[in-house]
């Protein structure tokens, strides 16, 4: 398994560079319009090799910044670095900076500055989000933008603020804000996308191999090619427009580490997907549908083989009689055969459903056998805890009779002793 994360960790940075070297020929200079770029832990500074490809080249035509930071999180990142509190503290205070001085630069009606946050460095925006909320004399939403990729703050875990004492940062859901902004998320990725039913062993296993093979390649994704089932859109009670990519896992994270899998791929990911909320509405739907069907194929069917009306009654010998007769009979039975076709198709429907109640049900039986049986565990380890302990104190009562035993011919010696000096 090491040589995998290892190879993994290599497929991820030659892809990240080779890319990187290919659209680095766009040009940053001479441009009013400019897009500020806050890295990742482990990236204080980001050169424009790496800014110039994010999001496909969202940001060309533009003059890309890197806003410096220190992009540590100690002991996280190292036992010396500082904490990734005051790291955020400090990146906030440049970033903000960065702002006034690049919204001065602004010349021209259409012109505006694009933030942009990639994992750590996202972190760093939602800080200098609060501090605009709470600014008067905030800039307008027509002059900013805000890009967050891999965000690890926007997952339905975080759902309250919580002060780590170890990283000192109070980790807090993403503000809520005026300005438009767009947020990508690299599906599976652990540290953007966690499952919001963290009790699903199989999508954690999946999220932490998601957080190899989907966490960077998110930051490269082409907007314009996300599924349109991918894309959502909200608007906030302070008028700001989220919009929200789920860039695609063409394969399971999971698989791609552990290749073996690759065979039962269909069955995992069913199970995987149980673990984000986000697929509840996908499921009810496939639901509701197959439901729905019995009665579709009755309207369809009564539609199609409606009664015919009664024949007029005329000479046998009437041309094209036949003609018609048999026209008739070839409709009823091609519309017979169709309503054979959508049973069956309805009834492999039902059968699908049942199989995936069958298999939840299963899941939630293996639940509750592992739960048994570490309860079963638990009780056994606390009857051979209270049997040892027994036994240590029959032991230590053995060897208080036994040196009892050895103290009382002493006592009858002197007391012999004492009688035979008198």
């Amino acid at each position: 398994m090491s040589t995998n994360w290892r190879r993994a960790g290599t497929v991820c940075g030659a892809a990240f560079a080779s890319v990187a070297v290919a659209l680095s020929a766009a040009t940053s200079g001479g441009a009013a319009s400019s897009a500020l770029f806050v890295g990742g832990i482990g990236q204080p500074t980001m050169p424009d090799l790496l800014m110039a490809p994010t999001l496909s080249g969202e940001f060309w035509g533009q003059e890309r910044v890197s806003v410096e930071w220190p992009a540590q999180a100690g002991p996280y990142s190292g036992r010396t670095h500082m904490s990734l509190g005051d790291s955020i503290a400090i990146g906030t205070a440049n970033l903000d900076a960065a702002i006034t001085e690049a919204l001065a630069k602004l010349t021209g009606a259409g012109d505006k500055v694009s933030v942009v946050g990639l994992s750590g460095g996202a972190l760093v925006v939602n800080e200098v989000l609060r501090a605009l909320a709470a600014d008067a004399e905030a800039p307008g939403k027509d002059k900013i933008t805000f890009y967050l990729v891999a965000d690890s703050s926007r997952q339905k875990i975080i759902d309250k603020a919580k002060y780590s004492s170890r990283f000192e940062y109070t980790y807090q859901p993403a503000p809520e804000t005026a300005y438009d902004m767009v947020v990508v998320t690299g599906e599976y990725d652990g540290m953007a996308d966690f499952p919001d039913r963290w009790w699903n062993f199989l999508a954690v296993l999946n999220a932490i191999a998601g957080g190899i093979y989907m966490h960077i390649p998110s930051a490269l994704a082409d907007l314009d090619k996300i599924p349109a089932e991918n894309i959502t859109v909200d608007v906030n009670s302070l008028g700001g427009t989220t919009t929200h990519y789920l860039v695609p896992a063409a394969r399971l994270p999971l698989v791609l580490m552990l290749p073996f899998l690759a065979s039962r791929e269909a069955e995992l990911k069913a199970k995987i997907d149980k673990a984000y909320s986000r697929n509840d509405d996908k499921v009810a739907q496939a639901r509701s549908a197959v439901s729905e069907v019995p009665a579709v194929v009755s309207e369809s069917l009564a539609t199609d083989v409606a009664p015919e009306p009664e024949p007029v009654d005329a000479p046998a010998e009437a041309d094209g009689a036949g003609e018609v007769d048999d026209a008739v009979e070839v409709e009823v039975e091609d519309a017979a055969e169709a309503e054979e076709s959508l049973e069956a198709e309805v009834e492999q429907a039902k059968e699908e459903v049942e199989a995936e109640a069958e298999a939840e049900e299963s899941l939630e039986a293996e639940v509750e056998q592992a739960k048994e049986e570490a309860e079963a565990e638990a009780e056994a380890e606390a009857e051979a805890q209270a049997e040892s302990e027994s036994e240590a104190r029959q032991q230590e009562q053995a060897e208080e009779d036994t040196a009892g035993a050895d103290d009382a011919p002493e006592t009858v010696g002197s007391t012999e002793s004492t009688e035979a000096s008198e």
